[in-house]
């Protein structure tokens, strides 16, 4: 057994490219070992800017040898009559190795057939690899790449080493003129830059003994730890795991450099100022410890130890200069137009192609808030109609209690949402990523309440997994009406995501309005936003496609709908499933209330808890049942007292109508752990009428009676969860 190595040695790989393609590099290379029978241990990868490097430890010198078992020709065709083999069987035992004594014949799926066994020798692995890892190279992904020699090898960069040893043994191979061989190459300055490695275990050490840190997560906290030191008794570094591990994956032996800028700068807002160190210069902002106030210094990180920081400080500052200066100029011009001066413009802006400009998105999102905040406010149990009241001010339950939104204030935000998109700081393209948040920072200094500022500046959010949710409940309803036109938009334009393909991020964006419906803790109904949402973009007149809309027929339009509710179930259902909630309770539950995201919570809860007592699996058993029998029957509901022959078939109906309207009252006020125990109250009834009655007899009225009555209790079940989507062991 011996250690492997493998590295790829190129000019500088961007740093998003880095961490897959090192996963790629080790799921392919320990997916060849297995295919090919070759003993290993542990793997892991590390890589810098200039290397993607694997270490496998105890990997096998020579391949298991294996035995398989060959189908040859049918046995007819073998051998004649008189069982003499023929040239066939002949043939087939001399390509193998073999006499004909060897064939055995066999009864398959097919027939009878000659088979023969045969060991495969074991091979040295070395050999092999020098096939095989020259095609694992040229398959790793990356989202661009290039050729730069005469060949069609194409790589991220351009490919300048190559490391490939199996304990001290090099690894034969070459990929366009580069050889590969025992020596890797330090950093790029330094005085000498080619080191010989004799052994797969002496890599990483004599890397950090050139001043390289070849471990990307130890790289990181070198990165900290450098910087940590360069503030010492100066400030305190402002935490940004992103720009920490970007930082990491640009550099191989980090080496700061504190800078200054002019303390004018600080009336700028605070994130603008973190932005332009952090998108244009990759430098890290300072605060003081105590106040947490920005101070007029940042930390740049370099490549280069041992650099003349003070040529380098003075570049880093010149280039900070220059960024803030522009986001100066920036503010100050966007203060003498306003927000209410980009409004104008939002009508010479297409939002999507055929679906109206900046002006109708706003319109939009004006009428969607007011509906939300009707919605929220109406929302009552057994409320589910689709029926939307008119809006007005409302109370919103937030999880730290209820809080008042001022309607005003929401319809105010929404309408200056989007108008940052037009201002200098956004529309240049200087400071793209703080759209919404110059729009709140304006709207504040252009005197707008906080309520609207802070609805602005949040409506975004969340932009990415793990990020906050909007602080206040008026930005929590901004953005859900933000992403649910998104959603509807998507839908109606047929960029809908398929697989892997999602270039809208409409999933990310569903389950960000799913998480705040359900910070919210009121009832909603889902159904009826997308409904309204769909009409306010087939309203829009600029639409290209309103003509042909027109002319779609109703289903075409069910069609659309039931997309996308199929699509925001599916995000409900895969967010409570990484809240711990059990698949099948999921999917009871959502069955019947997948349209009110807080309310089905509170179902798969008491359901949940339901399912520990001792009489649920009975009951259960008896709701599949009940769905086995009423599968594809278009049962009614009325049940006609008059064919009731049996007493089991009165006491059910008897108990069903006396249930009626305690369930009723339970569901009103969402008291679900009361609903199951009244639905469970029916089991014994239910247990009877199976026992007792035949419902598929051979009088075709009396057993549509009983499959009506049936119908009636499933339908009681329904209205708390589909039981019969629960799983029963065995």
């Amino acid at each position: 057994m011996q250690d492997f190595l493998l590295e790829i040695g190129t000019e500088e790989i961007p740093a998003s490219f880095l961490k897959p393609a090192a996963e790629a590099l080790e799921r392919e290379t320990v997916g060849w070992f297995k295919d090919n029978r070759v003993a290993f241990g542990k793997s892991r990868t590390v890589y810098t800017p200039r290397r993607l490097a694997l270490l496998v430890s105890d990997v096998a010198e020579q391949q298991e040898a294996k035995t398989v078992e060959l189908q040859g020709p049918p046995k007819k065709a073998a051998f004649d009559p008189e069982g003499r083999p023929t040239k066939t069987a002949l043939g087939f035992a001399r390509t193998h190795g073999k006499d004909v004594a060897d064939l055995v014949v066999k009864t398959t799926a097919k027939g009878e057939y000659v088979f023969v066994t045969k060991t495969i020798p074991a091979q040295p692995v070395i050999p092999l690899l020098s096939v095989a890892l020259p095609a694992i190279i040229a398959r790793l992904p990356f989202p661009k790449n290039m050729r730069w020699a005469s060949g069609d090898f194409r790589f991220a960069r351009p490919i300048r080493w190559i490391v490939a040893l199996l304990g001290s043994v090099a690894i034969p191979f070459k990929i366009e003129d580069v050889s590969s061989g025992n020596t890797t190459c330090g950093l790029r300055l330094a005085p000498v830059r080619e080191l010989a490695i004799g052994s797969p275990g002496e890599y990483e050490k004599l890397l950090e003994q050139a001043g390289i840190v070849a471990d990307p997560v130890r790289r990181q906290q070198a990165v900290a730890d450098a910087i940590q030191a360069v503030l010492a008794g100066k400030g305190e570094l402002i935490p940004d795991e992103e720009l920490l591990e970007e930082t990491a994956g640009i550099v191989e032996a980090p080496y700061p450099v504190l800078c200054d800028f002019r303390p004018e700068y600080l009336a700028l807002p605070p994130i603008v100022v973190v932005t332009a160190l952090k998108r244009h210069q990759r430098c890290f902002a300072v605060r003081h410890p105590s106040s947490r106030s920005l101070l007029p210094m940042f930390v740049a990180v370099t490549n280069t130890p041992g650099c003349a920081a003070d040529e380098v400080r003075q570049w880093y500052e010149k280039a900070a200069e220059s960024r803030l200066k522009d986001a100066s100029f920036f503010i100050e011009e966007d203060r003498k137009v306003g927000l209410d001066g980009f409004l104008h413009q939002e009508e010479q802006v297409t939002w999507i192609e055929g679906l109206g400009t900046l002006k109708d998105k706003t319109a939009r999102l004006i009428r969607l808030c007011e509906e939300l905040a009707a919605l929220v406010n109406a929302g009552r149990a057994g409320e589910t109609s689709g029926v939307i009241p008119q809006a007005h001010p409302t109370f919103v339950t937030t999880s730290s209690g209820p809080t008042r939104v001022d309607l005003e204030a929401l319809r105010r935000a929404a309408q200056l949402c989007k108008a940052d998109l037009l201002s200098n700081m956004v529309r240049e393209k200087e400071y793209t990523s703080l759209q919404g948040v110059m729009g709140g920072i304006y709207a504040r200094m252009l005197g707008e309440s906080e309520t609207t500022a802070q609805a602005i500046a949040d409506h975004y959010a969340p932009r990415s997994i793990g990020d906050p949710l909007p602080a206040t409940a008026a930005g929590k309803l901004l953005s859900i009406a933000d992403k649910l036109d998104n959603l509807c938009a998507a839908f109606v334009s047929g960029s809908i995501p398929t697989g892997s393909t999602d270039p809208f991020a409409l999933r990310r964006q569903t389950t960000g309005a799913l998480l705040m419906v359900l910070e919210l803790e009121r009832r909603f109904d889902l159904r009826a936003m997308l409904r309204v949402g769909l009409e306010l973009l087939g309203n829009v007149e600029s639409r290209k496609v309103e003509k042909s809309r027109s002319q779609e027929s109703a289903d075409a339009e069910a069609k659309l709908f039931d997309q996308l509710a199929a699509f925001v179930r599916e995000r409900l259902n895969l967010l409570f499933a990484e809240q711990g909630v059990k698949y099948d309770i999921a999917n009871a539950v959502l069955e019947v209330a997948w349209f009110d995201p807080a309310d089905a919570r509170k179902r798969c809860a008491a359901l949940a808890q339901f399912r520990s007592t001792e009489e649920f699996e009975k009951l259960i058993i008896g709701q599949k049942r009940v769905a086995n029998i009423l599968k594809g029957v278009d049962a009614r509901l009325t049940v006609d007292e008059k064919l009731l022959q049996e007493k089991a078939e009165a006491a059910l109906l008897d108990a069903a109508r006396a249930l009626d309207p305690k369930l009723a009252a339970a569901l009103t006020g969402q008291d679900y752990a009361r609903a199951f125990e009244l639905l469970l109250s029916l089991r014994a009834v239910i247990d009877t009428f199976f026992d007792d009655v035949m419902v598929m007899c051979d009088d075709q009225e009396l057993s549509a009676n009983r499959l009506a009555l049936l119908a009636s209790v499933k339908s009681l079940f329904l209205r708390v969860a589909d039981l019969s989507q629960i799983v029963v062991e065995g």
